[in-house]
């Protein structure tokens, strides 16, 4: 296994997530790797969760007004000083030997510069399924990738740039999207790393409507960058 740390950064944007934070940092406290720092972006929440992120010792905490999911993974990025960046949304939990897994693999295999992980999907306690989930035959192993089982080398966001403040929703698509046109190699690594939870508030329920103009736009930008290269 990994015998050299390399600093993970680990991003997470926080929106009125009081309700979940504490799990959401406590799963990052109890990863197997080491070389961890903990970036909070509070998107300008109004509940508690200011004082659980700061209630953790390390943790770099930041306010902002509110601007959107992608605004506050870029303000995390901006603050990053890991040599990788990991993404954490506030209400999905990491398995222990998650970051482990990944950087062991991308150091023994560097041509790789993102690798995802497997999941689980969980429905909290009290929700209901929307229609859109309830026509899947297994909702709980939906084959998308999600931002919180994503680990990327710095590099990438040097090459390609950050997240588009242009989606509300959809944005990890378009920066995957962006990723892939630019020749870089990505591998999902398969095993269930990630639990990611369903409570009804997630911005891909609320706004699961736009998904496919979304990803129009994000076909049509990909044609329009391949032409100009």
């Amino acid at each position: 296994m990994v015998q050299n740390y390399p600093l993970v950064s680990v991003i997470i944007p926080v929106y009125n997530s009081a309700k979940f934070l504490e799990e959401t940092l406590q799963s990052v406290y109890d990863q197997t790797y080491p070389a961890i720092e903990i970036i909070v972006v509070d998107d300008g929440s109004t509940d508690d969760s200011a004082e659980i992120a700061q209630s953790y010792s390390g943790v770099n905490y930041t306010y902002q007004e509110n601007q959107g999911v992608s605004v506050a993974r870029n303000t995390g990025i901006s603050k990053a000083g890991g040599e990788y960046i990991a993404f954490l949304d506030a209400d999905d939990i990491w398995l222990p030997e998650k970051l482990l897994v990944q950087i062991d693999f991308m150091l023994k295999n560097p041509d790789y510069q993102i690798t995802t992980t497997d999941k689980i999907n969980f429905l909290e306690a009290g929700t209901e399924l929307p229609d859109h989930l309830k026509q899947k035959d297994d909702w709980q192993t939906m084959e998308e990738n999600i931002p919180s089982t994503m680990v990327a080398h710095r590099s990438v966001f040097d090459k390609i740039g950050n997240y588009s403040p242009d989606y509300q929703s959809s944005e990890d698509v378009e920066w995957i999207w962006r990723a892939k046109d630019a020749n870089i190699l990505i591998i999902k690594i398969e095993k269930k790393l990630v639990r990611r939870r369903f409570h009804g508030s997630n911005l891909s329920w609320i706004l699961v409507k736009d998904h496919k103009a979304n990803i129009m736009r994000i076909l049509k930008e990909s044609i329009t960058r391949k032409k100009m290269s």
